[in-house]
């Protein structure tokens, strides 16, 4: 019971900020208030990425080490749909790929996708990725590329800069001005925040879960 309730506000709680930028635009049924669901929607998606990788003692009790791990390599394929959508929604109401703010978009996306594909090729322990023949691939793609453990887990680490872009890709967002919606952009700026720093703990503890306190 415990770890349905988990779920559902693991997959629930984007939802807050969506509320808070749905009324700073004064949401309509249109395809553009669309956009700005998936998008916000995605943003905490990546955040949450990082508090999950920092292997959180109070996660880990409740759910384990292995669903944890699992929810991790599990939400990007998500994140990525996702986005896709946003990115193609935004392109629908005239907006273009000649502004930063939208090529810190695409340069997120594009830097977010390689990190995930290689986790999903050489390490993620997934549904997919438990088939006996993507085991197979697994095995063999080590084998022709001359890839090594070090040098992928360098490519997954694109994540951590990807989440730094996408910050700027929001920050920069007409909808996250701190004048017209400052607790939706508070919000995701500090569990972005909140997030990279448990990472970064928990790296600079040797990956070792953080005692609860």
């Amino acid at each position: 019971m415990k770890r349905s309730i988990f779920h559902l506000g693991f997959f629930l709680s984007p939802l807050i900020p969506v509320i808070l930028y749905l009324y700073s635009v004064g949401a309509l049924a249109d395809s553009y208030s669309v956009s700005i669901i998936f998008g916000v929607y995605a943003f905490v998606l990546v955040s949450n990425q990082f508090y999950l990788a920092s292997q959180p003692a109070w996660m880990v009790s409740l759910l384990g080490a292995k669903s944890v791990r699992s929810l991790h390599g599990s939400s990007p394929l998500l994140i990525i749909l996702l986005a896709l959508i946003h990115a193609l929604l935004k392109l629908a109401n005239g907006f273009t790929l000649s502004t930063s703010q939208a090529l810190f978009g695409l340069v997120a996306l594009i830097l977010f996708f390689v990190g995930t594909i290689a986790a999903l090729l050489f390490f993620a322990n997934t549904l997919l990725t438990k088939q006996k023949k993507f085991a197979q691939l697994r095995t063999s793609t080590f084998e022709k590329t001359g890839l090594t453990h070090q040098k992928v887990r360098a490519m997954h680490n694109l994540m951590v800069v990807a989440g730094l872009v996408v910050l700027f890709h929001v920050l920069l967002a007409s909808t996250s001005s701190f004048t017209y919606n400052p607790w939706g952009i508070g919000i995701l700026v500090a569990w972005m925040a909140f997030s990279l720093i448990s990472y970064a703990n928990y790296r600079l503890s040797g990956r070792k879960p953080r005692r609860k306190s």
